[in-house]
């Protein structure tokens, strides 16, 4: 499988805390990869420097070839690289439409934007019923939602999600994970951070564990799900 993002020994620094200390991964294209690991590990520190939110101290962020780490945030957007943040940045005050169209507002496709959208509203039917509404209105679960559908409207070439299971039932956990497997299927190439390791690991063709800021293991998904030191740390087996 060709390498869509390739990161190499990627350092990042709060003043004197190496958050990210030379980690090295890859993202394949049409793959779903995950990097789990317990709050404070260095997770979305990662995914801050891949989308140019923080500049790293050190290392290598490449993206189909071309380099990121000298790229202003809504440059690598243009690249394909779209997040969705920890927390969901949702515009409460603006509606539900309102916030899924702001996802295509660099976009001039008219036509492929109502299509999207459709898309969207397809695979999130909560949203659909609630378009007019303002999104503070909105579930925790069906925020998630609307944060996912107002990425897919940037037309991501690979999306980024942070923590997306954060806060929310496990009902509702399924159906995103659900979701997220069902748009890979579709061609969409998925770079997933998490704390709900399990969760992670089931869609996940190969997954990284990073712990204090360094990657301890990885391995496909289901091997990480089996492996004892996996079990142990976090799943209390």
């Amino acid at each position: 499988m060709t390498a869509l993002l390739e990161v190499r020994d990627l350092q990042v620094a709060y003043g004197h805390i190496e958050a990210v200390q030379g980690i090295s991964f890859d993202v394949n294209a049409g793959e779903i990869r995950t990097l789990v690991g317990a709050n404070g590990a260095g997770k979305s520190t990662t995914l801050l420097a891949l989308s140019g939110l923080v500049k790293p101290q050190a290392g290598s962020i490449r993206f189909e070839g071309e380099e990121l780490t000298a790229l202003k945030t809504h440059q690598i957007v243009e690249r394909g690289l779209v997040q969705v943040a920890e927390g969901r940045a949702i515009l409460t005050t603006l509606t539900v439409r309102e916030n899924l169209e702001l996802g295509a507002y660099r976009r001039k496709d008219r036509a492929s934007i109502a299509s999207d959208l459709e898309r969207v509203l397809a695979l999130f039917p909560r949203l659909k019923e609630r378009l007019a509404g303002l999104a503070g209105n909105l579930s925790g679960g069906e925020q998630q939602m609307l944060a996912i559908g107002r990425a897919l409207l940037a037309r991501p070439r690979l999306l980024l999600l942070d923590e997306p299971s954060m806060g929310l039932a496990p009902i509702i956990v399924q159906d995103i994970f659900r979701t997220l497997r069902e748009i890979n299927v579709d061609g969409l190439t998925i770079f997933l951070v998490e704390q709900n390791v399990k969760q992670a690991l089931k869609i996940a063709q190969h997954g990284y564990v990073l712990e204090s800021g360094k990657i301890v293991l990885d391995g496909s998904g289901p091997a990480l799900l089996n492996d004892p030191k996996v079990l142990a740390a976090y799943m209390g087996g």
